[in-house]
């Protein structure tokens, strides 16, 4: 076994070790929808971690508004919904809301406002930080749409698998001592593509489902830590010399991983193609600004040649073993929560 077959596996026997613990971070949500000057519903969804019922995740509505009735909890293929009635005097507008029992696999969660003007407001927090007062519902649309710059800032910087592909690159490019106008290239056919099917996705001319995607992001990280491990300077690999190539065709996948984020908080049906461009120059702001960083990290390292090779097969094992236990995680997750279906379908 070679050596970067068998920095490959160390990676992967770790993240296999820490598999049976270990989640993939969820977003929770909380959307208001206010039906007049008084009556507000609320939907509260709380994304289900593998076999798990995370019910302790609970709003606590401003004293102005009276629960008038709650359903019980329903239980969806990968998520648990709970919905309340509520009468708020004299209305919805600077009310506060608390999210109790946010921990660290559900740390993030989007609360999501919907005036019976038809103002829209979309309000982050997270654990560290669960109370936020709901706006005045007078915003112009500029300022909603604006939200959603914030938001794709939030998503790109907080979705490490997009992250790590990123830096996949940027190692790629640094290995063989590239310049920057190798990098702008590999870094902008990214941004084509998942800006392509992002927007494809969004607006339904073509999508695809979220776990097989989530599972294949997973993949394609992989593959390149094993490009950088396989790497020679003689016989360079096509993604070495045309590292542009595997940016774009990984980029359509990652750009359908992006659409199923979004989705979850919803466009303005008045103003799609706005907001779409809003969150995606969001997420081109959170991932140039990553890019910045890291690339002037390794061009420290590139004044020393022997440091650099070896910090740079770390990395792409680090990459192999996160994109290891992401691939066991996704798999495991999307089979058990499948397996259930087939076995009523083989009853029926």
């Amino acid at each position: 076994m070679t050596r970067s077959w068998r920095a490959l596996v160390i990676g992967c026997l770790m993240a296999f070790a820490g598999f049976s613990s270990a989640h993939e971070l969820k977003t929770v949500t909380l959307r208001f929808d206010e039906l007049n000057q008084n009556l507000v519903d609320v939907l509260l969804n709380v994304p289900q971690l593998g076999e798990e019922s995370p019910h302790s995740v609970i709003p606590e509505f401003d004293k102005r508004c009276q629960i008038i009735s709650l359903s019980n909890a329903q239980r969806g293929v990968d998520s648990i919904e709970r919905r309340w009635r509520l009468r708020c005097l004299p209305s919805l507008a600077n009310t506060r809301v608390q999210l109790h029992g946010l921990d660290p696999r559900m740390p993030d969660a989007l609360i999501m406002v919907n005036f019976t003007n038809g103002v829209q407001e979309n309000i982050a927090l997270d654990r560290h930080d669960p109370v936020r007062t709901l706006g005045d519902g007078l915003a112009n649309g500029n300022q909603a749409l604006s939200n959603y710059f914030g938001i794709g800032v939030s998503h790109i910087l907080r979705g490490p698998d997009h992250l790590l592909f990123v830096l996949g690159l940027l190692l790629m490019v640094a290995i063989q001592y590239r310049g920057i106008a190798t990098l702008i290239a590999a870094i902008t056919a990214f941004t084509l593509a998942h800006s392509l099917t992002l927007a494809m996705g969004l607006m339904g001319i073509w999508g695809l489902s979220a776990k097989p995607v989530e599972i294949l992001i997973a993949g394609s990280i992989l593959l390149l830590a094993y490009e950088l491990h396989q790497y020679q300077p003689s016989q360079p690999s096509i993604s070495f010399r045309q590292p542009w190539l595997v940016a774009f065709g990984f980029g359509l996948l990652h750009g359908f991983g992006f659409a199923g984020a979004l989705s979850d908080v919803g466009l303005p049906d008045e103003a799609k193609a706005w907001a779409l461009l809003y969150f995606n120059l969001g997420v081109e702001a959170g991932q140039l600004g990553f890019v910045f960083v890291i690339w002037l990290l390794l061009m420290r390292l590139q004044k020393d040649a022997i440091q650099h090779q070896k910090i740079t097969r770390w990395a792409a094992t680090g990459l192999g073993g996160i994109a290891c236990f992401w691939l066991f995680d996704r798999v495991s997750d999307w089979i058990s929560s499948s397996y259930p279906q087939f076995i009523l379908r083989g009853i029926a």
